[in-house]
């Protein structure tokens, strides 16, 4: 990915909530992001492509703060669908709160909702993100292994 160079002057790391590595965890916050002036378009607010990236980037940290990364060696999680739903504007300043959960588990296809909360509480977006399973040498679609597919759905309980 490659950084807008305001990236490297302005950025200060976000903060994440701390979560335990046990699993499964059903704490569904993750992470919370300041919102910077190269997020947004030319009329002061985040720009709609900007949400793919946050949510892309709240999705790899649901995987990894759970500790599910590993149980994905060899296979990729592709995007075969997404549905955002934009409610509000987020602005320049603006920390954003994010938290996803699993709405659909399966092994062969599993969806997960994933939603930006304003500082105020109230929703800037929520997404409906469906993933495929490929295995990673063959670039074909392939069934979840069972410890993940367990630990995914005790997630959505």
């Amino acid at each position: 990915m490659v950084r807008h160079p305001a990236f490297y002057r302005h950025h200060r790391p976000r903060t994440r909530t701390a979560c335990p590595r046990s699993l499964p965890t059903h704490q569904p916050e993750l992470m919370k992001l300041t919102v910077r002036n190269y997020h947004l378009d030319g009329y002061g607010h985040v720009n709609n492509a900007r949400y793919l990236e946050f949510f892309e980037e709240a999705r790899w940290a649901f995987f990894e703060e759970r500790g599910l990364l590993h149980e994905l060696a060899g296979l990729i999680l592709i995007v075969a669908r997404i549905d955002i739903r934009y409610s509000r504007p987020a602005v320049e300043g603006d920390v954003l709160q994010f938290s996803c959960r699993l709405k659909t588990p399966g092994t062969r296809r599993i969806v997960l909702t994933q939603t930006i909360t304003l500082p105020n509480g109230k929703t800037a977006a929520e997404a409906d993100i469906t993933l495929m399973p490929v295995h990673a040498a063959t670039q074909r679609t392939v069934s979840l292994p069972a410890t993940l597919a367990r630990a995914l759905e005790a997630l959505s309980e």
